[in-house]
């Protein structure tokens, strides 16, 4: 392991009468394994080659196949042969501070076969060891510590801080250099710090003048509702917009304080200064903007930082109890990256012909608008499908029974089009069960809940309505108080939710048309522990996306695509089937569960 520095490079000249000592042949060995590493490490790149798959026995045992890869030092891992491990056993699992940790495969070396060496010094038995031999090793380390892999990604991307504390840190990043006239993602990203558990909520509002987004407004909107994460998680929001077809070698996009709203466990921040993300939009497209940037950083800087020692293999969580610890998850996807090697070229481009866009039918293009996600990783933006936030409407001081209030204008953020729009009043009150006061939120009319726990409900007594105004992508807020009250102001907690939009015909256009599906077996019978498919036939519409679910609870499972399993005992089922667009065209099948099905 101590190969590890590979430049510069030297290799030996020879010349008549040259002494040769084995220093000599030393440097003949490490100038062309250093050639091939350096030629690994900066046009081969590192990651998994092949294998290396970690699989969980049992409580405490996983088995890592086979395979190869290469690390960030050019140099090549490769585990021969499949291997099993306890946990415990593995270098690093001692030292663990939290119960998130990720498996890794580094490079090692050993010194093997002994051999007598005739006048030797160094060994005072008179033996030397007369080969090495290249392996691996694994190693636990907390996914917290766990490195970034090294590039050139803080020079392709532009990053300003938004706001920071003790206990999350929210940024928003977007490529330093845009393509004119082409899409770009805008990424808002809050980052957990701490342990600490703590809701953050943001509304914020960004300027692009460069840009432009749904309706071709400069400008787009990100929010966070009731974010709660673990310390080093991260979750992020994407706003697609689209770069002006001229050049701005010197734009930015910027948000005011007073269009940036964090509340973290409902305490609103306060903000005193402007956030800016300095940008240009180029002449050059998308292609020769991301070549440049890869070939723009210099060898020195790219080597400045010390490269990763190890290759992540998989995330373990464990859970711990007194002194030990079992294994409750393992988690590949998020943790492992690959090398994409030319030897693998052909048979990459027959996989991807199975995939819409993969083998060169062209994806769809991205669209305007921001989307939250939970786990990064997809490069492709996604449509939202709901939004979240409170509001408020701020009631006066007057007699108020039967006067209607109505809320400000709500941008909900999922763009032009049909949105259902729910809302309820919202306010804290003391919970026996938790011992503490929980926030509550109460969806219709207020007053059947008087009384319910032995006291009043602290809102007001009020009839709200909404109006969508389905062009403008916002809503209305109105509330009728069926009383007079005390209260100035009513906190409201909205929900809006995209509904569904087909091209050949809308949810009305399908009821009129008598849609409907219903089961191609209208009842199965199948033996415990057996499985079956639940098909389904579609008249009067497209065939469309189903929900499958089971009326009764311990009545056996059944996968989102229709596949029932049946448990271990006898009995009649019902499974609730309808369309995931429209809930109202729907239909039942049963599964008759016997254990001697040839009699029935």
């Amino acid at each position: 392991m101590s190969n590890s520095k590979l430049l510069p490079l030297e290799r030996n000249r020879y010349y008549p009468g040259k002494l040769l000592t084995s220093a000599d042949f030393l440097a003949e060995q490490d100038y062309f394994a250093n050639k091939r590493r350096f030629f690994n490490e900066f046009v081969i790149g590192s990651g998994i080659v092949c294998g290396l798959g970690v699989i969980n026995l049992d409580d405490t045992t996983i088995l890592v196949e086979s395979g190869t890869a290469i690390d960030e030092s050019g140099r090549e891992i490769i585990l021969d042969q499949s291997i099993v491990q306890k946990l415990p056993a593995i270098p690093g699992h001692d030292a663990l501070q939290t119960n998130e940790a990720t498996l890794c495969i580094r490079y090692a070396e050993e010194s093997v076969q002994p051999v007598y060496a005739v006048g030797s010094k160094e060994s005072e038995d008179g033996y030397e060891m007369n080969r090495i031999r290249e392996g691996c090793s694994l190693y636990l380390i907390d996914s917290k510590d766990v490195a970034a892999p090294a590039g050139a990604e803080a020079e392709f991307l532009s990053e300003a801080k938004v706001y920071e504390d003790e206990n999350y840190l929210l940024t928003i990043q977007a490529p330093a250099r845009a393509p004119r006239s082409s899409g770009v993602r805008f990424r808002t990203i809050i980052t957990k710090k701490s342990d600490v558990s703590s809701t953050f909520e943001l509304e914020a509002l960004f300027a692009a003048p460069a840009f432009s987004g749904a309706n071709d407004a400069h400008e787009f909107q990100v929010r966070f509702s009731e974010t709660d994460l673990r310390a080093g998680e991260r979750r992020y929001s994407d706003a697609w917009l689209t770069a002006r077809a001229d050049e701005a070698p010197d734009t930015m996009i910027l948000a005011k304080p007073g269009d940036i709203k964090i509340r973290i466990d409902g305490e609103e921040k306060a903000f005193v200064e402007n956030v800016m993300l300095k940008l240009a939009v180029v002449a050059d497209d998308a292609a020769a903007v991301v070549e440049r940037e890869l070939a723009r950083s210099s060898l020195e800087a790219r080597t400045a930082s010390p490269p990763q020692e190890g290759i992540p293999l998989a995330e373990i969580t464990v859970v711990r109890s007194g002194s030990s610890a079992i294994i409750a998850a393992v988690k590949e996807d998020g943790v492992r990256r690959y090398v994409r090697t030319i030897a693998n070229d052909g048979q990459r481009r027959e996989y991807a012909d199975w995939f819409e866009g993969g083998g060169g039918a062209p994806l769809p293009a991205p669209k305007s608008g921001a989307s939250a996600r939970t786990e990064p990783g997809s490069m492709s933006p996604r449509e939202p499908v709901y939004m979240t936030g409170v509001l408020e409407i701020p009631l006066g001081v007057e007699d108020k029974k039967n006067k209607v209030f109505y809320s400000s204008e709500i941008v909900h953020g999922l763009g032009p089009g049909d949105v259902h729009v729910d809302v309820g009043i919202e306010y804290l009150a003391d919970d026996a069960k938790l011992g503490k006061q929980a926030k509550n939120t109460i969806y219709g009319n207020p007053m059947l809940f008087y009384g319910i726990d032995g006291a009043e409900v602290p809102v007001p007594q009020a009839e709200l309505g909404v109006r969508v105004m389905a062009e403008r992508g916002s809503f209305i807020v109105a509330a009728r108080l069926l009383k007079n009250t005390n209260y100035v102001v009513i906190l409201l907690r909205w929900t809006a939710t995209k509904l569904p939009f087909r091209e050949e015909k809308n949810i009305s256009a399908q009821l009129a048309d008598n849609a409907r599906i219903s089961p191609v077996h209208p009842t199965i019978v199948i033996a415990p522990n057996e499985s079956a498919f639940i098909d389904v036939r579609f008249k009067n519409m497209e065939p469309c996306a189903l929900e499958y679910e089971l009326t009764e609870s311990n009545s056996g499972t059944i996968t989102p695509d229709g596949i029932y399993t049946a448990s271990n005992k006898e009995g009649v089922h019902e499974i609730y089937i309808y369309s995931a667009e429209n809930q109202w065209i729907s239909t039942y099948a049963y599964v008759v569960v016997k254990k001697d099905v040839q009699e029935g």
